[in-house]
């Protein structure tokens, strides 16, 4: 393991531990065993550090949504399958990455970096995989033609994330324990297809 992998695994178990704001360089240099200074020769900040981490578990998490979704020459089922696909992905990461890949951490791009213009690595390409999946239902009639894929896509990902957050995740309890009822869960399912493709038939 080269010294950015060190570093990167050191942060990783320090915001599991301690969560983002008890991960500082200092306990990250070490637990990797470098000088503070190492960190600086890789990642321009802290943030940077806790942004590869999570861009790395992103790719993963995209790796198992797509063993999850149907193929794209199917593209009504893959767009239909995409919510749960990703909750499915959410739990092949959950054994080794625990707190690491629970919803809160997901959207961390969403509410950590400031006034973002655009998204951080990993999150991007989820977001650009909702709108590939609604691009491919559109073009194939499938979706309503008026409908935009990348705004579309937007707003499920920033909308749902904090429905989710709200609500409670459906698998796994929020930091009060709550989970999210299966009602309110197929609500917010019904909502996203509504806006999609218009009533259900």
């Amino acid at each position: 393991m080269d010294t950015r992998q060190k570093l990167m695994h050191s942060a990783a178990e320090l915001i599991v531990e301690a969560g983002f704001e008890g991960m500082t360089t200092a306990a990250v240099a070490k637990r990797a065993g470098v000088s503070e200074g190492a960190i600086y020769r890789h990642f321009p900040s802290k943030e940077a550090l806790a942004e590869a981490v999570f861009a790395d578990i992103w790719r993963l998490y995209i790796g198992l949504m797509e063993k999850h979704l149907p193929p794209r020459e199917r593209p009504r089922e893959r767009l239909d399958a995409f919510f749960k696909a990703t909750l499915a992905a959410l739990d092949d990461l959950m054994p080794s990455y625990g707190a690491l890949c629970q919803q809160d951490h997901l959207h961390y791009a969403a509410k950590h970096v400031p006034a973002a213009t655009s998204l951080p690595a990993g999150a991007k390409e989820y977001v650009a995989l909702i709108e590939e999946a609604i691009r491919l239902a559109r073009d194939a009639g499938q979706v309503r033609p008026e409908v935009e894929p990348r705004v579309a896509a937007h707003f499920l990902f920033f909308g749902a994330g904090q429905a989710l957050d709200f609500f409670g995740h459906p698998h796994h309890p929020q930091k009060g324990g709550e989970r999210l009822p299966p009602d309110v869960f197929n609500q917010l399912e019904d909502l996203m297809i509504h806006a999609l493709y218009g009533a259900r038939k």
